[in-house]
């Protein structure tokens, strides 16, 4: 049975010329408000620039940039601090002790094709670990994050010449806790685990699908078949995608309701779908046109 995997929704890290492409980008309008929705990748290198003239004039004509994090003013510090303090073991349980046999020979054998040292993570609770790994993997494959679609249009909202306002619609804390309080840590990290294994392959599609911004068959592969074949996955895609596509839907739905104009940037898993942001806005009645 082929696999399909929860970090995909995290990380997708396809190579594309964007200036041609069909990225997942809409416009909603209200009587007092224009918001433009662009589908983010989070990993990226060179070649997605320069990005589609559409988007970048989208950008311009905005007052505000929206996005989940800013990830250019994270604290390292503060950061790593939360780590601590949240996503480590300090009772002396190892992530071994909480997880099945088998992610655990799975976990092992990722350990050594990484050259990680088992005793550097495992105290690592399950979710931070699953974003170590696969931000590791991504990086291995060329993919940077400092080359990302948010972090594209944060460097330029910070750039006096194009400088915007920034709004975050999450805070750290709230993200890293995301990861903490997972549902079913070992599901979470024996999926990741096996789509490591095949992560390359899966790109082949994803590249297809956001190329052809083809809405269809990137919510297929990323969400109706993953639940099809592996119906736990439903409290977890709960936790980490729908909860947080209505929370902010919500503060978009208020950003619509007084005058202005923000492009937002969020996740391309986020947008699409029923359940998508998109889907939700289009539900509360507002004119959405695909760009």
């Amino acid at each position: 049975m082929k696999k399909y995997y929860l970090f995909l929704l995290f990380f997708i890290s396809v190579t594309v010329h964007a200036e041609n492409d069909k990225a997942f980008f809409w416009q909603v309008s209200s009587d007092k408000a224009t918001v433009y929705l662009l589908g983010s990748i989070h990993f990226a290198d060179k070649s997605f620039y320069p990005i589609r003239k559409e988007i970048e004039e989208g950008y311009k004509n905005s007052d505000a940039l929206v996005v989940e994090l800013d990830i250019t003013k994270i604290d390292h510090n503060v950061y790593n601090r939360l780590l601590v303090e949240k996503g480590i073991y300090k009772d002396g349980s190892t992530i071994k002790d909480v997880i099945s046999e088998d992610t655990w020979q799975q976990l092992d054998q990722r350990l050594r094709q990484l050259n990680i040292s088992y005793d550097d993570i495992k105290n690592y609770k399950p979710g931070i670990l699953v974003l170590t790994l696969t931000s590791m993997q991504v990086m291995q494959m060329g993919f940077n994050p400092e080359l990302g679609i948010d972090a594209y249009f944060l460097n330029k909202a910070s750039s006096a010449d194009t400088a915007k306002k920034i709004i975050e619609l999450e805070t750290l804390n709230q993200q890293v806790s995301l990861f903490l309080d997972i549902p079913d840590g070992n599901l979470l990290l024996k999926e990741s685990l096996y789509s490591l294994d095949e992560s390359e392959a899966m790109m082949a599609d994803l590249v297809r699908y956001w190329k052809a911004g083809d809405e269809g068959k990137m919510n297929k592969l990323l969400f109706e078949d993953a639940l099809s074949d592996n119906p736990a996955f439903s409290a977890i895609y709960d936790s980490l995608i729908y909860e947080r596509n209505s929370q902010m839907s919500l503060k978009i739905d208020a950003m619509l309701k007084q005058q202005g104009s923000y492009f937002v940037v969020v996740g391309s898993g986020h947008l699409i779908g029923d359940r998508g942001i998109v889907g939700l806005l289009k539900e509360k009645g507002y004119e959405v046109e695909r760009r």
